[in-house]
């Protein structure tokens, strides 16, 4: 058997896991700084929420809704989400306005990636219409949602 929009989504539940974490550590580095204490548990929360919606998608996924990815497009695709994940790091931060943003650009930068990833998966004018591009543009959607939340904070 291939890879499919399951394996993306495990993948996205691994990165999210390590989300979860930097904002832990975040938390626990300033937990003399009560704004940041309670942001850190409020987005590590939502990182919860995430990884939730993301199991949920994968419960709607029925085998024979689910599309095979060809392993060349696959293969680039896991590449994109590895380096995503090896490039997340806990920044030095000492006041809510930069975790804010620290936080934003985060998820504008998982945004960016899942649409990358939806983008690789197009071969057609059909695509929009695959278990897998759905599944996609549902946590495009999700991971939107979040960033239009971070800059309302931030206003």
């Amino acid at each position: 058997m291939g890879y499919n929009i399951i394996d993306i989504l495990n993948k996205g539940i691994d990165v999210s896991t390590k989300r979860k974490a930097i904002f832990e550590v975040i938390g626990q580095k300033n937990c003399d700084i009560p704004s940041i204490k309670i942001m850190s548990t409020v987005l590590g929360k939502q990182v919860d929420r995430t990884i939730k919606y993301y199991k949920e998608l994968k419960m709607e996924i029925t085998p024979e809704e689910c599309d095979e990815i060809d392993f060349v497009i696959y293969d680039k695709i896991s590449f994109l989400i590895n380096e995503f994940s090896s490039r997340l790091y806990v920044p030095e931060i000492d006041n809510i306005r930069d975790f804010l943003r620290f936080s934003l650009n985060l998820e504008k930068d998982l945004y960016s990636l899942l649409v990358n990833i939806q983008g690789r998966l197009v071969k057609n004018t059909n695509a929009e219409h695959t278990k897998t591009y759905q599944t996609l543009t549902k946590a495009i959607k999700n991971v939107s949602s979040h960033i239009e939340t971070l800059k309302d904070l931030l206003k």
